[in-house]
């Protein structure tokens, strides 16, 4: 039933994602519903390096989250649900044009999430954090973004942060001990 709802809710976003070949909200700023799903599972000292958003797989739309340790993988709905990655157990990650937009996967521990519909910009960051100076397979798409596109990426990186982790931006004299 639940499945049916999102469904009905998400239609316009779907029929756009499937006729237009493009998901209408991979490049904007995250709802507030996610920030506050990201905020519990994000350690003081964790940093964000990265955010896509787009459709899980077989589920409703998602948002990836990398950060220095890990990949929060976040099914939006009426209850967000938070799956989480380590990512030196991640032994593959492919970032390929689909028949929705660029489609993210990644293995490890037994697992597979994939993500379509996600921005080219957005996709190439989330790739290049979660592989980064970890030996893994790495499937990377013909085409990179443009230095602009990385722009509006880097943008959605800081604005998850400042929201997720506000303290985290403050001066160390404005927290408290």
């Amino acid at each position: 039933m639940i499945r049916l709802l999102n469904f009905l809710r998400d239609h316009d976003h779907l029929w756009e994602m499937f006729l237009e070949n493009r998901d209408p909200y991979a490049a904007q700023p995250l709802p507030q519903s996610v920030v506050d799903a990201v905020r519990p599972h994000l350690g003081r000292q964790d940093r964000i390096l990265a955010v896509a958003s787009g459709r899980i797989v077989g589920a409703n739309r998602g948002v990836w989250v990398v950060t220095q340790r890990e990949l929060l993988v976040v099914e939006t709905g009426f209850k967000p649900l938070v799956r989480r990655l380590p990512l030196n157990s991640v032994e593959l990650c492919s970032n390929l044009k689909g028949k929705y937009g660029q489609t993210l996967r990644v293995e490890g521990l037994g697992q597979r999430h994939s993500l379509i519909g996600a921005a080219p910009a957005t996709a190439a960051v989330v790739q290049e954090a979660i592989a980064h100076g970890r030996p893994m397979e790495v499937v990377r798409p013909a085409n990179a973004p443009s230095d602009a596109e990385l722009q509006d990426a880097r943008y959605l990186v800081a604005d998850l942060s400042a929201r997720a982790q506000p303290a985290v931006h403050l001066p160390t004299e404005a927290v408290p001990a």
